[in-house]
């Protein structure tokens, strides 16, 4: 009987821990079931919004260079309207090549023919070394009435002119200011008249070539209007008058 009974008290704790032993055993698994295995299936997930996110990065910073290369052609196309007004220059040169060209009208005191207001005209251009020619005309027209008797004496200057300019040769710095000595060659006329037909008088003034000289000054007002200022011997001593400038 006693070994029965332990047999049985044997079979009973045996039983009890089998009972006990299966839920564990059973629970053991459910455990391995839930490691890390989500996790490893959500990793791709978490890479590929990584991914996705830095191809918009490399297309935004495409447009980056475009822009960049945009304004590095504008700027390499820039130079190119510069190099145009560089031709600019030939006109430069073609406006000093052109001549400068002078018109001068003036009255002349102190004639030589005893009285008369003397009216005269001069044409001048520029040309190399200091030198201007050109040509002049020069009028004069005096005489006496007293009594229904009239006489008068007309004379005619007609000849080339040509002048030295001494601005560089006195250095003169005001490029206004235009000193100058000359000399003209040309035909005079004399002619005389009076109402009682005098024929056979001989008259001191003859006709024919003369040769006058002439020391003189020109001031610019402005770029196209100044005034001159003569001696010398001619149709007068003295002659004042204005220039304009062509």
């Amino acid at each position: 009987m006693i070994i029965s009974c332990t047999r049985i008290a044997l079979f009973a704790l045996m039983a009890v821990t089998l009972g006990t032993a299966g839920p564990a055993l059973a629970q053991q698994p459910a455990r391995k079931a839930t490691p890390a295995k989500p996790t490893v299936t959500t990793r791709p997930a978490s890479t590929a919004p990584r991914t996705a996110a830095a191809q918009p990065v490399a297309s935004t910073q495409k447009p980056v260079v475009t822009q960049t290369s945009a304004p590095a052609a504008q700027a390499t196309a820039a130079p190119a309207p510069k190099t145009s007004p560089s031709v600019a220059p030939r006109p430069a040169a073609s406006a000093q090549l052109a001549r400068q060209k002078y018109l001068n009208l003036g009255i002349g005191l102190a004639a030589y023919y005893g009285g008369g207001l003397p009216l005269g005209a001069s044409f001048e251009v520029d040309m190399k070394n200091n030198i201007s020619v050109g040509g002049s005309v020069d009028y004069l027209r005096y005489g006496y009435n007293s009594g229904g008797y009239k006489w008068n004496y007309t004379f005619i200057y007609a000849g080339a002119r040509a002048s030295y300019h001494l601005g560089e040769l006195l250095s003169v710095e005001n490029d206004k200011f235009d000193p100058y000595v000359g000399a003209t060659l040309g035909f005079r006329y004399a002619g005389y008249r009076d109402n009682y037909g005098y024929n056979d008088y001989v008259s001191p003034y003859n006709s024919g070539l003369f040769l006058g000289v002439h020391l003189g000054s020109r001031y610019m007002f402005s770029d196209k209007v100044g005034g001159f200022a003569e001696v010398g011997y001619g149709v007068s001593a003295l002659r004042l008058g204005v220039t304009a400038k062509f």
